[in-house]
């Protein structure tokens, strides 16, 4: 699979919730280079329709965009100004970030400056949300405290859109075992005229919130694999889910996961075969 496609799976789902479909690419990206080094030098923005089943029909022109791993350094990247530009001329309703809004663990401090330059840019009609990643740690939640990304982790928040509902959880936790299972079997069952939206670091998670049944399970932490083989497949994993399911847009057991490879990189400051992205969300209802 060429970087920058998202497949069209309509067999992946496991389980009795029906099956929906992912459409191609709406509007065919400008790929991202083959290889980068200190990236992101540009991202690709790539648009999925998924079919949701239920979909109140004011949620069908909602326009959601996920963000995740901008592993941040002291540094500015020619990427971040034409992500900036694009979310501009878009203006998305939401905008979803799923963890590491920095690369440094120890002393995030000097990379901060720019973190609060590009999360500036940062906006969307029903707003911003995002929770940490395993590269932030609870350290980061007070110094993202005023900008533009409101944390969700380890909670659960109602959007409003229209008479109809947007319910966002962002899992607790920086790291795997951080996710209990008490947390899970609080949040209560789902809203009426809604769509339920997981926000998840780690894509194998998906595994342990099935109990919460969401149409939509938003996930990074792989970078897509960060340096993969020619086509895009990853060699490393960083996750316990199949190969298959580390990157890109797939329905499992009913729910969407969607894996986006992420702005940034950790370790060498290389991508190859593996640019960065973001993927933009445009939910539609299931057509029997």
């Amino acid at each position: 699979m060429p970087p920058g496609d998202l497949e069209n799976l309509t067999a992946d789902a496991v389980g009795e919730r029906p099956a929906a479909r992912v459409s191609r690419v709406v509007e065919r990206p400008r790929r991202g280079p083959w290889v980068e080094f200190w990236p992101p030098h540009d991202v690709e923005w790539n648009v999925a329709r998924l079919a949701v089943a239920g979909l109140p029909a004011a949620l069908e022109a909602v326009r959601i965009v996920h963000i995740t791993d901008l592993h941040m350094r002291p540094a500015w990247r020619p990427g971040y100004d034409r992500l900036l530009e694009r979310l501009k001329q878009e203006q998305p309703d939401l905008l979803l970030v799923t963890g590491d809004f920095v690369d440094n663990k120890r002393d995030p401090r000097p990379t901060l400056p720019f973190l609060y330059r590009l999360l500036e840019g940062f906006t969307a009609r029903l707003g911003c949300f995002g929770i940490l990643g395993n590269h932030d740690t609870y350290a980061m939640a007070p110094r993202l405290a005023g900008t533009n990304v409101r944390l969700i982790t380890g909670k659960r928040e109602l959007v409003p859109v229209d008479g109809a509902t947007i319910e966002l959880i962002g899992l607790e936790g920086v790291k795997r075992k951080q996710l209990t299972r008490s947390f899970v079997e609080s949040l209560p069952p789902r809203e009426t005229n809604s769509v339920r939206i997981v926000l998840s670091h780690f894509p194998d998670h998906l595994n342990r919130t099935r109990s919460l049944r969401p149409d939509l399970f938003l996930a990074g932490h792989t970078h897509g694999g960060q340096v993969c083989l020619p086509g895009g497949m990853p060699i490393l994993r960083h996750d316990t889910l199949p190969r298959r399911l580390c990157t890109g847009v797939h329905q499992v057991d009913g729910t969407w996961l969607v894996v986006a490879r992420g702005l940034g990189t950790t370790g060498l400051p290389i991508r190859a075969f593996c640019p960065p992205e973001v993927i933009e969300i445009r939910m539609k209802l299931v057509v029997a």
